[in-house]
């Protein structure tokens, strides 16, 4: 199906360019020069407008900014029907409703092979945990789960400390950065490659064999884009592959500490899991450790920066404080916009019904935004009591396994970076990935202007 008259009249600004997804050069369709968005104020205008919009091919405003789409959608086609056929929820009540509901299935194989072809990325797609359905699924999780609790996570937090501390000693040394390529994605991809038990050092070869992996979940991408994420998997689990075997030939004294380790001990232990599924965790849960953390550190510090009372905020609050201000910031920013569900019964949403054998897509970010939900969502506020819980992390069985990690990751980078830099603003125009699924920045320029004693007393400038 083509694009819409009523969604072509509202592409605007960025209509007729092409930008590369995160750091790889991989492109969008193409879009065609258009009008200026219009303004339309009546209800059947704005009806329109609403019904027009094309998840395959969205306006060249949503990218910059998705929230007045998702606002729209909401109050005016809530269960918007998809040019292929699946249903877009943006309402957190629906959303919730279908997550919660354990009849409904992640499995994906059939849209997956029409997509993808055979291939490295339709099997990994299929094999890891996040698109399996119990027990598959509840099998994979318990191996890891152990690496993941909050008292494993707490582990980290001297790691993290002093990673972020020697990175904003740079920071104040230089006086700018790049939120994104100095800092928000080091920090994650350092801790990751240490969970997985890999040399550090390769973390930024496997970053972008991760990324390519990753964005052919976007709705619409190219024959390119599948041929690039192909032969990632292909070379991310050679890669593990060979650590696997160096494992087993090492082997393990006392507990295992990393994933590799705790993977290579279930098998020698006679539990089962298959070296096949056993690459495909890590794959899995290296890109869920390093992108969508990446994005939230980055979106998180943006918001931020726009609201520089919660910036300034952010530096003085307790312990007890945090955990529900970066649950404000996850809820704000809602770095993993899109997730996925198949109806296996109907089901009975506050909106209406759904007929089983439905592919709904479910916008998290949108739910995150409801002011049905949440009073006053477009507002950012740090010591927030929210009326639900927010839903970046998704909910129920698959609610993201690593989501304690994520948590102490932002409680300690947001507040040592407001401490040490209290004067942080932005230095130049940011810059959001082409990625309708994973929102991100690409660059995000700063100035940390005059910084601050670290915690420990030593000046740093």
């Amino acid at each position: 199906m083509g694009t819409r008259p009523a969604q072509a009249a509202s592409q605007a600004r960025l209509a007729g360019t092409t930008r590369g997804s995160p750091g790889e050069g991989m492109a969008m369709p193409p879009k065609a020069m258009t009008m200026p968005t219009p303004m339309p104020t009546e209800e059947a205008e704005l009806a329109e407008l609403a019904r027009s919009f094309n998840l395959f091919d969205v306006p060249a405003d949503y990218l910059d900014a998705p929230e007045p789409w998702m606002r729209l959608l909401r109050e005016h086609d809530p269960m918007h029907d998809n040019a292929d056929g699946t249903v877009l929820l943006t309402r957190y009540h629906d959303v919730r409703r279908v997550w919660r509901d354990r009849s409904a299935s992640v499995d994906k194989t059939e849209m997956f092979r029409a997509k993808f072809g055979q291939g490295p990325l339709l099997h990994h797609h299929t094999t890891s945990m996040l698109f399996r359905d119990p027990p598959d699924h509840d099998r994979l999780r318990a191996l890891v789960m152990p690496l993941f609790t909050p008292r494993s996570v707490a582990r980290f937090s001297s790691f993290i400390e002093d990673l972020v501390a020697r990175l904003l000693d740079e920071a104040a040394e230089l006086g700018e950065l790049d939120i994104v390529t100095d800092f928000a994605r080091k920090v994650p991809v350092s801790l990751i490659t240490r969970i997985l038990g890999v040399p550090p050092e390769d973390g930024e070869m496997l970053r972008p064999l991760g990324l390519r992996v990753l964005f052919p979940l976007n709705p619409s991408v190219s024959r390119e884009a599948i041929d690039a994420g192909n032969q990632a998997v292909v070379a991310f689990t050679e890669y593990m592959a060979e650590r696997v075997r160096e494992c087993r030939r090492r082997g393990i004294e006392g507990e295992p500490s990393s994933l590799v380790e705790t993977l290579v001990a279930a098998e020698a232990a006679g539990d089962q899991v298959s070296e096949d599924e056993m690459l495909h965790i890590c794959l899995l849960l290296f890109n869920g450790g390093h992108e969508t953390t990446t994005n939230m550190l980055s979106l998180g510090t943006l918001a931020l920066l726009e609201h520089p009372d919660q910036y300034a905020l952010v530096a003085a609050l307790s312990e007890d404080e945090l955990p529900a201000a970066v649950d404000e910031i996850l809820r704000y920013v809602t770095p993993l916009q899109l997730q996925g569900r198949r109806t296996t019964k109907e089901l009975d949403l506050p909106t209406g019904p759904l007929a089983p054998g439905t592919e709904v897509v479910l916008c998290q970010a949108s739910a995150n935004r409801d002011d049905r939900a949440f009073s006053d969502p477009d507002r950012l506020d740090l010591r927030r009591v929210p009326e639900n819980p927010q839903v970046a992390f998704g909910m129920g069985v698959h609610a993201c396994v690593g989501n304690q990690l994520a948590r102490l990751e932002g409680s300690i980078i947001f507040t040592r970076l407001a401490q040490r830099f209290p004067e942080l603003e932005m230095a130049g125009r940011p810059v959001f990935n082409e990625n309708v699924r994973f929102r991100g920045l690409q660059t995000l320029p700063v100035r940390v202007g005059r910084p601050r004693e670290r915690p420990h007393g030593e000046t740093i400038s």
